[in-house]
């Protein structure tokens, strides 16, 4: 037998040196498919966003800033957030230096979904805290502080 003939007709010659034909061709193109087939989910699946990651809500503005200093008290304090929040789950409570809280009244209805509302009355010259908790739309409670300072110019 001429090792030509062999390749072309023997089942076993395709795993032999310069083989042509034979039953593990299709294996191997299967193998290629299912292999660019398995690259090309995993590329769609690391493009979609992080649903799970990107939820979690974060403190991007509030009103008034971390750290100022206001020359007369604000009639409300308003947080604005990365995305929705669940507002009748959320609150704001602002505390004197003595931390002691300030009565405050949320603004549930008002507003954007990524933003948060309370008005409060008659901040007296000082340091006051705001802390604050959202629920997220993921489900998870995020929480934050700041301060600011109510300092009345005096006249000259």
């Amino acid at each position: 037998m001429r090792i030509s003939d062999r390749l072309h007709h023997d089942p076993d010659a395709a795993g032999q040196a310069g083989g042509l034909r034979g039953p593990r061709r299709p294996r191997a193109r299967r193998l290629a498919l299912t292999r660019a087939a398995f690259a090309v989910g995993a590329a769609a699946l690391a493009l979609l966003p992080a649903a799970g990651v990107a939820a979690h809500s974060l403190l991007l503005e509030s009103s008034p800033a971390a750290g100022a200093t206001l020359s007369e008290a604000p009639p409300r304090i308003s947080l604005r957030f990365n995305n929705r929040i669940e507002k009748p789950l959320s609150t704001i409570r602002v505390l004197d230096e003595r931390g002691t809280p300030r009565p405050v009244t949320m603004l549930v209805g008002e507003g954007a979904a990524d933003r948060l509302t309370a008005t409060v009355a008659d901040l007296a010259p000082g340091a006051w805290r705001v802390e604050w908790q959202v629920l997220s739309t993921d489900g998870h409670i995020v929480s934050g502080r700041f301060s600011f300072r109510v300092a009345p110019q005096t006249a000259r």
